[in-house]
């Protein structure tokens, strides 16, 4: 049968690979950090 959390812990991580594959590693991020992170990129790519 298994440990109930156990399944649940992996089919979630599973979701979470697929969405991050899909959108990016910042998926996950919340948005006050993924606006930081997006601002550092931008800076980086007009160097």
């Amino acid at each position: 049968m298994g440990n109930p959390a156990g399944l649940r812990r992996k089919k979630r991580e599973k979701r979470r690979a697929k969405f991050e594959a899909r959108l990016g590693v910042l998926a996950y991020m919340p948005k006050a950090i993924q606006e930081e992170i997006k601002k550092e990129m931008a800076k980086e790519e007009k160097k």
